[in-house]
């Protein structure tokens, strides 16, 4: 268990699941920095405020707005009727009888009047105001504002509207003297806009606290413009905030509002919405007598500035991609069709909900789980293809469910979570387990086949798991030499001595490779390989076998080569043993290498040095795990420094089968003789000739050469199977030493 902790960070799955938790809380943790900097309450440090979500949701363009709500806009057609800017108050008392007359249920003023303009004007206004049969409401915009619990406090200059259109009928019109006859139909309400972190518009202030509270008015409390409207509609009734939600008298549900008492505004469409919908008139064309009186009567007519050039009232709202009447994409929402939105939002009773934030936490620890868990699991191109198929289904999921069930979802942070967990698993991934696949390749890149190497870079405990310590399991060990090559080398060109060890080394090593071996050194011309290590084998003494049939079936191979090379024939013997040894990285401090020591280790190296040219050498422990597939004779004679001749056998193999029930093939040893006779005759055409009928060992070359050239022709060519030491090789079967003993 100790191991497994200590090692918990190769575990891929553990590594991806522990940084899906934590992107979780960092995420969920940006979360929260936008909706306090959105709501202004609350330590915003970050700001992060993204909205991609309002690209699909609080909008409904399939949805015509509710007749009931009607613009009247005061643009630039409007101007060129009157002549003149700021517009004269009595042309707004002119609007308002005609509102009232033509039938209009309530009509707000989305204009600040703070001041008097016109003695004559003022008064043709207020007394339009004073006697208005209809409610009337007056905006009363605030210089700027600040968050307070549960609602949004006006501060700054006061900017109350102007004392003869709220008090018409005050003998004291000094303006910090309150009010002491107000008029009945006429109503303040807040046209305040909070904007989100990032300049949009989404959310109504509904509770307003006035600036000119307490000292010149005793209402604590006014609501926002839209829902003045909407409550004048019926017959006044009082907006309720309990908590995170707010009531009115005949709502089927509360709306939910934050903790700054501001509530989701639904937009029905881009902006000049309710114009494409022809449910916008002209103020010049309303006083000028030229708008229909059916498009007013029993209906809320919001007034206000529209679009007018030189004269910004206007707001991004999270409609802004969509285009507005002119076709353009980036214009802004006038104020008055923003309060319009609310006021149809109320009627419509729509309310937009958030998701809670337990709900937003929840999605993103399950998201970030279940990406961990596939990336982790899958290669990378296959990880990203997961995490864009993810990304989609989720907004797809999203986009639906908020359209069926009416609330807001948070997009932005699962997006980050999933492109997070991905991105954070897959740099997990290449900085960590590609370090180790590196530090693997290059400790085994030299000693094994890529394959192995490869499939060892996937150890979950690295080159630490692969090399903690020396291990002690059974091996087998493969030597092979060349015969004569001190004694050929000392006649040689030291060019053309590495260049007869280079090929010879590729030749042989690539053989061992194919045959999954693992080479633990290089001795000269001597390689050391062995099987069972560092990996496990089961047929480990079996692949040594077939690999040392290989190296001496290839060997004409290698002649070849030297020889189009102009360099001289080589051959080389083979031991083989299996047994118990010591596995590790060792070495010096300065020096390590994965090799193996023990006992088995030289026996097989004195194998090796009494294995003639192209015989193979191996022991009983040998023998016995591949008797069912190898033909042997017993070797007389060869006695081993402190092996007993008694106890210790040591076998030729002669023969070798592909399954038990196959038929023998014999060793390939004779022919690789007669190939080495047939390389070392053409060879002495080259001037340098070889002995290979000696019973030296070693490769002559000059004057040397000339003689045992001249010996070998009139010695006698030995008969078909003559080994060496003079043992004839007999076939599988022929006697009680071969393969079945």
């Amino acid at each position: 268990m100790g191991r497994y902790i200590r090692y918990w960070y190769t575990y891929r799955l553990v590594v991806a699941v522990l940084l899906g938790l934590v992107l979780t809380l960092v995420t969920f943790g940006l979360y929260s920095q936008q909706v306090a900097c959105d709501t202004h309450v609350g330590t915003c440090a970050v700001n992060v405020s993204v909205h991609p979500e309002d690209r699909f949701v609080n909008e409904d363009p399939l949805l015509p707005p509710s007749p009931k709500v009607i613009i009247v806009g005061i643009d630039n057609a409007s101007l060129q009727t009157i002549g003149t800017y700021p517009v004269p108050r009595d042309r707004y008392a002119t609007a308002l009888s005609a509102l009232e007359k033509d039938g209009a249920t309530v009509v707000g003023f989305d204009i600040n009047f703070p001041d008097s303009q016109d003695p004559k004007t003022d008064n043709a206004f207020g007394a339009a105001l004073a006697n208005s049969s209809i409610p009337v409401i007056l905006s009363y915009a605030a210089e700027s504002t600040s968050t307070g619990s549960g609602n949004v406090i006006q501060t700054g200059v006061d900017q109350l509207t102007f004392k003869k259109l709220r008090c018409f009928a005050d003998q004291n019109q000094d303006p910090n003297v309150p009010c002491q006859q107000p008029d009945k139909n006429v109503i303040l309400a807040s046209t305040d806009l909070v904007l989100d972190a990032d300049g949009v518009v989404r959310r109504m202030p509904f509770f307003v606290q006035p600036a000119c509270y307490p000292k010149l008015c005793d209402t604590p409390v006014i609501n926002s413009f839209g829902f003045a409207a909407y409550s004048s509609y019926f017959f006044g009734e009082p907006l309720h905030e309990s908590g995170d939600s707010a009531t009115f008298k005949g709502w089927k549900g509360p709306m939910q509002i934050d903790n700054s008492g501001a509530g989701l505004i639904k937009f029905y469409g881009g902006p000049d919405y309710f114009q494409r919908q022809s449910q916008y008139v002209s103020f010049g064309d309303l006083i000028s007598g030229k708008a229909s009186p059916s498009m007013f009567k029993g209906n809320i007519v919001l007034i206000g500035d529209y679009h007018l050039t030189g004269f910004n009232d206007q707001q991004l709202v999270t409609t802004s991609a969509g285009q507005s009447a002119s076709g353009n994409t980036t214009t802004a929402m006038a104020g008055v069709e923003i309060h319009a939105n609310v006021v149809q939002m109320l009627l419509g009773q729509t309310f937009l909900v958030h998701e809670p934030p337990i709900l937003v936490f929840l999605i993103l620890l399950a998201l970030s789980l279940v990406m961990a868990v596939l990336v982790a699991r899958l290669s990378v191109l296959w990880g990203l293809l997961a995490t864009v198929v993810a990304l989609l289904v989720f907004t797809y999921a999203m986009s639906t469910l908020s359209a069926l069930a009416g609330f807001v979802p948070d997009v932005f942070h699962p997006w980050l979570t999933i492109a997070l967990t991905y991105t954070g698993v897959t740099a997990y991934r290449f900085l960590y387990e590609d370090r180790e696949k590196r530090k693997v390749t290059n400790l085994f890149g030299h000693y094994l086949k890529p394959e192995i190497v490869t499939q060892l870079a996937k150890t979950r405990g690295g080159v630490d798991d692969i090399l903690r310590g020396g291990e002690r399991r059974d091996i087998t060990l493969l030597f092979v030499d060349v015969r004569g090559f001190t004694s050929m080398s000392e006649r040689m060109e030291a060019d053309e001595v590495v260049s007869v060890v280079q090929m010879y080394l590729d030749h042989l090593s690539g053989i061992i490779f194919t045959w999954d071996g693992t080479i633990d050194k290089y001795v000269g011309d001597e390689i050391v390989a062995f099987w069972n290590a560092p990996r496990h084998q089961e047929n480990h003494a079996l692949l040594a076998v077939r690999c040392a049939y290989d190296l001496i079936n290839r060997a004409p191979e290698l002649q070849q080569k030297l020889l189009e090379k102009g360099l001289p024939p080589i051959r080389w013997g083979i031991g083989i043993n299996t047994g118990p040894a010591v596995v590790g990285n060792m070495g010096s401090r300065s020096r390590l290498q994965y090799t193996a020591l023990g006992d088995t280790v030289n026996t097989a190296a004195r194998f090796c040095a009494n294995a003639p040219a192209y015989h193979l050498l191996i022991g009983q422990p040998t023998y016995d795990r591949c008797k069912d597939y190898i033909a042997v004779d017993m070797v007389p004679g060869v006695q081993l420094k402190g092996k007993s001749a008694e106890t210790f056998r040591i076998y030729q193999v002669t023969a070798i089968r592909e399954t038990p029930t196959s038929p023998w093939v014999a060793f390939p040893t004779e022919m690789a003789l007669q190939a080495q006779d047939t390389f070392t005759q053409q060879y002495t055409h080259k001037t340098i000739l070889g002995s290979q009928v000696s019973t030296s060992r070693d490769i002559l070359v000059g004057e040397e050469a000339e003689q045992a050239l001249d010996q070998a022709a009139l010695a006698p060519t030995p008969p078909y199977g003559t080994p060496a030491y003079g043992t004839p090789i007999q076939s599988p079967g022929d006697s009680p030493t071969t393969a079945g003993l």
